[in-house]
């Protein structure tokens, strides 16, 4: 009784700020069950907030799907990217304090600091490890940390090799490395960790007590959400990747409930509860375009799309809105705030989908335009990725119908055998076990598997599906005039990582 009393509270709460009926936010909350089916998402949680409460708090399904434990509120998730903006406002802060200027250059502060040319690494700015111009492909180098062995300073130093597909500063390439060096900048510039800088001065005084800056602290939380991917009709529930080599760029944890202290902050351009942790400047600073994106031609009620200092920016149904996407294997997250609406929307899921935007793109159709029985994001989402699916399969077939009729020669098992290095990453082992041949990548330990013929001198294999959503992939080896072994080349399709970057050679 006590619930549903409170339930409505928060509904006439709502109708009450923004002329929202009781009917449009039922219609809004039919309408996330119904993706959650469509999208066999495990569990999800949003919110709704305004500058100064949340006014809406729901979760759906499941944390954990054997243990049947539900998702709330309070529920912690990975927020991935959403963390980028903790470091952009990071960063704002000690320049307000003057102890460093947004166009400084990045080889001032990090002597180690160097890109794909002298120009480049000479005259990168904060400014640019912000914003994501720095003349290279989104996601270039991201094997560089993900689940590796390497230090910061090792993945800032490897991503020398990677190759440009733009100039400087002409063309948006999201860059992980990018906001991690700038958070190393950071740390030299405190003397302190980006954990601690980040704990201190917004995770305590936004009161955000159960956000976590690493999986590690896992182990002493409750009420966490498993990652899962869902693939031929069934979840697979993965296990929590460390990213503390990369924390600047994503490494936070955290539910709806307190992202929404963020939002609120945001919303209040860095003041909450008249105390102010950054200026109305810097949030201006950080809320305009630096670069620019392209708008697709299909694109609804969006007339530009950008990139500020760890938030994107964009038109929607006539108002500029600021948000921000975070991926982690098996855990999709969205966030958004209008400003001039006075609205902040945070969903986060246990699952890999598009469902999130088009949860969103709903939630502010019905928000901003009050249409309430307008278009079917999610419909509309699940017929393209129905296209795409069949594409994808339709390419598989066709690259399977080869197997047999390439004409490679064949090697021994034993002449695989060995190590390989790529300059920008560091060595592969492939090596035999109980007789079958296996690879791994030496600095990755996730990344490991039995390599099965497909023909001649190339393989398939697939990592492990409780470390890793990876699809199944390719890994080939090319042969010297003499007919030896000499290189490795691992494939894996997805859009997140770009195995092909590497070039292994034999040593």
């Amino acid at each position: 009784m006590k619930k549903i009393h409170l339930w409505l509270i928060t509904l006439l709460f709502i109708s009450t700020l923004f002329g929202q009926t009781k009917e449009q936010l039922e219609i809004l909350d039919k309408y996330y069950q119904k993706t959650l089916a469509e999208w066999y998402i495990p569990g999800m949680a949003i919110a709704i907030t305004t500058g100064d409460s949340i006014i809406f708090s729901k979760g759906y399904g499941y944390a954990n799907l054997n243990k049947k434990t539900k998702v709330d509120g309070n529920t912690l998730f990975a927020i991935a990217s959403n963390s980028k903006a903790f470091t952009a406002s990071s960063i704002a802060k000690l320049v307000e304090e003057n102890k460093l200027n947004w166009r400084d250059k990045v080889i001032d502060y990090l002597p180690y600091y160097k890109l794909y040319n002298d120009y480049t690494t000479q005259n990168s700015t904060i400014e640019d490890l912000l914003s994501h111009r720095n003349g290279l492909e989104t996601f270039s180098g991201d094997l560089l940390w993900y689940g590796t062995t390497l230090s910061a300073e090792d993945i800032i130093k490897g991503q020398q090799y990677l190759k440009p597909n733009s100039d400087f500063r002409t063309r948006f390439g999201y860059s992980n490395i990018g906001f991690l060096t700038a958070g190393k900048v950071l740390e030299k510039v405190t003397d302190t960790s980006w954990t601690d800088y980040v704990t201190t001065h917004f995770l305590k005084p936004l009161k955000m007590n159960r956000t976590l800056t690493s999986t590690s602290q896992l182990k002493n939380a409750k009420n966490v959400a498993t990652p899962y991917f869902y693939e031929n009709g069934k979840h697979y529930e993965l296990k929590w990747v460390n990213w503390d080599n990369i924390a600047p760029a994503g490494a936070l944890i955290s539910s709806v409930n307190e992202y929404s202290k963020w939002l609120q902050l945001n919303l209040n351009k860095g003041t909450i509860h008249n105390k102010t942790l950054f200026s109305k400047r810097s949030f201006n600073k950080l809320t305009t375009p630096h670069i620019n994106l392209n708008v697709s031609d299909n694109a609804e009620k969006v007339h530009f799309k950008s990139y500020g200092l760890g938030w994107s920016t964009q038109d929607y149904q006539g108002y500029k809105i600021v948000g921000h996407g975070g991926g982690y294997d098996g855990m999709i997250s969205k966030s958004t705030f209008v400003p001039e609406k006075n609205i902040g929307i945070i969903i986060l899921t246990n699952s890999l989908s598009w469902a999130p935007g088009a949860i969103m793109n709903k939630t502010l159709d019905v928000i901003l335009a009050n249409k309430t029985d307008g278009k079917d994001w999610s419909a509309n989402y699940l017929e393209y990725k129905v296209k795409q699916d069949s594409t994808a399969t339709a390419k598989l077939v066709k690259n399977e119908s080869l197997r047999g009729t390439l004409n490679i020669k064949t090697h021994d098992n034993k002449e695989f055998i060995g190590t390989y290095k790529d300059r920008i990453y560091g060595t592969t082992t492939v090596y035999l076990e109980k007789e079958k041949l296996h690879f791994k990548m030496d600095k990755t330990p996730i990344y490991k598997a039995e390599l099965h013929v497909w023909n001649g001198n190339i393989f398939t294999f697939r990592f492990d599906t409780k470390l890793s959503s990876l699809p199944e992939g390719k890994l080939w080896f090319d042969v010297d005039k003499n007919g030896k072994i000499n290189k490795l080349h691992i494939d894996v399709p997805n859009p997140d990582f770009y195995f092909t970057e590497f070039e292994f050679i034999k040593q």
